[in-house]
């Protein structure tokens, strides 16, 4: 059985959540991981395919936000380009997700947890 492709798992409603997943991976904080190297295109299309099939689907934490995390993650890390002897890594990445429309670290972890009043 052959792998899908995004567009085969999505039918219909492809365009629409392609347009929703470029713009999570669009937003003006990971612009940062772009210039610094971070290509978002196979995670757009992770986040396209992962949002049509559904398999990770939970209401409090949708796909899109789950491969956003890993690419925030990946991006705040550092890393090497080579020929360059120091790491990179991409700085402003705090709330991420209100600009993304995803769940913060508190709402992931617990849910149920209260935020503690500034």
């Amino acid at each position: 059985q052959q792998a899908k492709s995004s567009e085969e798992v999505c039918g219909e409603r492809y365009e629409e959540v392609k347009k929703e997943c470029e713009r999570v991976f669009s937003i003006s904080k990971f612009q940062g991981c772009i210039e610094a190297g971070h290509d978002p295109t196979q995670w757009v299309d992770s986040c396209v395919y992962d949002e049509c099939e559904g398999l990770m689907q939970r209401d409090d934490l949708p796909p899109k936000c789950i491969v956003a995390q890993a690419y925030a993650t990946q991006c705040g890390n550092d890393f090497w380009v080579k020929g360059d002897p120091f790491p990179r890594r991409s700085m402003d990445l705090e709330n991420w997700e209100m600009e993304a429309g995803c769940p913060d670290e508190i709402e992931r972890m617990g849910g149920q947890q209260k935020r503690k009043e500034d």
